[in-house]
């Protein structure tokens, strides 16, 4: 499945604003990218409604996370939101919108954002509002194809955004120990999209 790759979605501005505000939340430590998961980093959720069965469990979300509710708090990431919703979901509101917060020892595990289930709908965006990133330090975004195979790979750049099926099996390439910034990266995703 490919991958689609979008340099600089929103001004940079409205980046480093983001990246701002992203760095006064309350991120979570100790979140894994799926249960079995053998690392741990931090995150924070701002979409989960808890809508579909998947979206887990009454620890992880509650039901005012709704997107509605999200952009009435008028940050600048729900500007940006607002941005990749309608140049990249056809309108459709996000069912979920998280970050995650890793340096290095913080390793993401592969797994996929959306049940197989929702193959021919689920879509998801990742964006990445670091303000500096040199291409040793690692993160990469990277997917896997059905049989296990590396089938697309983007490197972690300033103002990035990667859209892909929210289905596809995917991991955050580890980190560098000589990386010396904090390697954000927002998500955006929803499970029905008819555009």
């Amino acid at each position: 499945m490919p991958i689609n790759v979008y340099d600089n979605p929103v001004s940079p501005e409205l980046c480093e604003a983001t990246r701002a505000w992203l760095l006064s939340q309350s991120p979570i430590f100790g979140w894994r990218a799926h249960a079995n998961a053998p690392g741990v980093f931090w995150h924070r959720n701002f979409v989960l409604p808890g809508i579909h069965q998947h979206h887990y469990d009454d620890g992880a979300w509650n039901s005012e996370l709704s997107y509605e509710a999200f952009c009435a708090s008028k940050s600048p990431l729900a500007e940006v939101a607002e941005i990749v919703r309608q140049q990249h979901f056809g309108g459709e509101a996000f069912t979920r919108i998280w970050a995650n917060f890793q340096s290095f020892g913080d390793e993401s595990a592969f797994h996929r954002d959306f049940p197989v289930q929702y193959a021919r709908t689920a879509r998801t965006a990742v964006w990445y509002p670091v303000m500096n990133w040199e291409r040793d330090w690692g993160g990469d975004f990277i997917t896997l194809s059905e049989d296990g195979e590396v089938d697309a790979c983007a490197l972690v750049k300033p103002n990035r955004l990667v859209v892909f099926n929210g289905t596809q099996t995917h991991a955050a390439r580890p980190i560098s120990r000589y990386c010396s910034e904090l390697r954000i990266a927002v998500s955006f995703g929803c499970e029905v999209i008819n555009a």
